[in-house]
């Protein structure tokens, strides 16, 4: 862990009482994959995390600044965890509004917003095993209750997600699927959510506007499929609409694409759309690799 320009492993860091991000939720985070030491959607997620900053109020490090703290934390990861052994790392980027125990964000005299604090996190890339890939994730279905207008915030506030995968876990399932009020489908509480139509196999996804936060990793899908001749059609899907569904899956930056083999009690039968999944898992890989950005320029 990097924090305050300092490295420590993740049991020894420590940041202040009055850090924002602990007292009022006042940061934003990334989390992106290095592979064999380079950053897979690297500017992606950098723009992402640069979006965030100016609509949280964060003052935000350079680009420079944040790979060299990248690359500092990642080095000393692979130097002192035996968990380094594998080539891939999960790396989370956050900033956090310094300390402060006000509830308006710091500013200069200039009215400027103050740097805040700089934080980076290494630790194993643990997806889900051959065995889940194979069995495929069970969903619970959730009230989206968040606000709309923050959903494209990649916000450390993980409040009402993680009480929709408690639930959902307390219940025997793997996460949840939050549902808009229009009973639309938005994403799950860690990952994007996509889906295969019956009609034609085309692999949909739901528009930004159904409270989905843009995926860095599902347009990189959309690259990968783009380059193969196929599309995604971004739509909506109701709950009561899964009889329309061939398979479906979830993406996420680490975890890569996963099969949904249950929504509540319907169940996709995933030998049937096992081989186009693992196409797309296949193609989705590949262009990560082709995005890859080595942590030493």
């Amino acid at each position: 862990m990097w924090i305050d320009g300092q490295l420590s492993s993740l049991d020894a860091a420590r940041i202040p009482i009055t850090d924002r991000g602990l007292l009022f939720g006042h940061a934003i985070f990334e989390t992106l994959l290095a592979i064999d030491g380079a950053l897979v959607l690297w500017d992606a997620h950098l723009a992402r995390l640069r979006a965030g900053a100016l609509r949280a109020r964060l003052g935000c490090p350079t680009e420079d600044e944040i790979r060299k703290a990248v690359q500092k934390t990642h080095s000393f990861f692979a130097e002192k965890s035996e968990e380094s052994r594998g080539n891939r790392v999960s790396v989370r980027i956050l900033l956090t509004g310094g300390d402060s125990l006000a509830l308006q964000p710091r500013r200069d005299e200039k009215g400027q917003l103050s740097p805040g604090r700089l934080i980076i996190i290494c630790r194993a890339a643990v997806g889900p095993d051959e065995e889940m890939r194979r069995r495929g994730y069970s969903l619970k279905t959730c009230p989206d209750a968040r606000s709309k207008e923050l959903v494209d915030i990649k916000s450390c506030s993980y409040l009402w997600n993680l009480m929709c995968l408690d639930d959902a876990q307390l219940d025997g399932f793997d996460d949840a699927l939050l549902i808009n009020p229009n009973g639309e489908i938005s994403e799950s509480t860690t990952a994007s959510f996509v889906w295969m139509r019956k009609e034609d196999k085309v692999l949909c996804s739901a528009p930004q506007e159904n409270n989905v936060l843009p995926g860095t990793t599902l347009l990189c899908l959309q690259n990968a499929l783009e380059a193969m001749g196929h599309n995604i059609s971004w739509s909506a899907l109701k709950v009561g609409e899964f009889n329309s569904v061939l398979a479906c899956a979830i993406v996420s930056s680490v975890r890569g694409l996963v099969p949904v083999r249950r929504i509540d009690d319907f169940i996709f039968d995933a030998g049937v759309s096992r081989h186009h999944l693992e196409l797309w898992n296949q193609a989705l890989y590949a262009e990560q690799l082709r995005n890859c950005e080595p942590l030493l320029k």
